[in-house]
């Protein structure tokens, strides 16, 4: 690794603390202090390894990716929401790479607590849009939906505009900050 790439992954650390920490005190009232919002590290991998031999899960992807990811991305933001020792949610991205919009590349619900349910998408949201403003940013992203009916959620619960997929980049969902 240049120490150029490791000097931004030192530099964007704080932001991303700042981010989840500005998060989790704007979270909805019904939530503040259920909630903790913290980094996809080594717990939230653990934790994710029990729930994927436990759990039907809607997607297949492998979030032991998420390290690699981060590297890869210096800028990225990882975020793992927890309710005491239960694992809710895990969501990663990245800025855009000119830096005007901030992407939610992997978001994946694990509860099946109704208290929460409906709550992780906002939550996640929430993060992104923090540390998307923090670093600039003046528009979120939701790239690759995975089907119609994720679409049409996210369009009603987040006011996200469809962009069909063209030259090489996935169709997404977008909104300004």
């Amino acid at each position: 690794m240049e120490a150029t790439h490791l000097q931004t992954i030192q530099k964007y650390e704080p932001i991303r603390d700042q981010a989840r920490d500005i998060a989790s005190r704007a979270l909805p009232q019904h939530l503040r202090g259920m909630l903790r919002l913290s980094a996809v590290d080594f717990r939230a991998i653990a934790a994710f390894n029990i729930l994927d031999a436990t759990q039907e899960r809607e997607v297949d992807w492998n979030w032991n990716f998420a390290s690699r990811y981060s590297k890869v991305y210096p800028k990225a933001f990882d975020l793992s929401v927890w309710h005491g020792n239960s694992l809710c949610s895990l969501t990663l991205g990245r800025p855009t790479y000119k830096g005007t919009a901030m992407r939610m590349d992997f978001i994946e619900r694990f509860t099946k607590n109704p208290l929460f349910k409906g709550d992780m998408y906002q939550v996640s949201l929430l993060a992104y849009a923090t540390y998307g403003r923090l670093i600039g940013a003046n528009q979120i992203r939701i790239m690759d939906p995975q089907n119609a009916k994720l679409i049409k959620h996210y369009s009603s619960e987040g006011g996200f505009e469809y962009k069909p997929a063209k030259k090489g980049v996935c169709h997404y969902l977008v909104r300004d900050l």
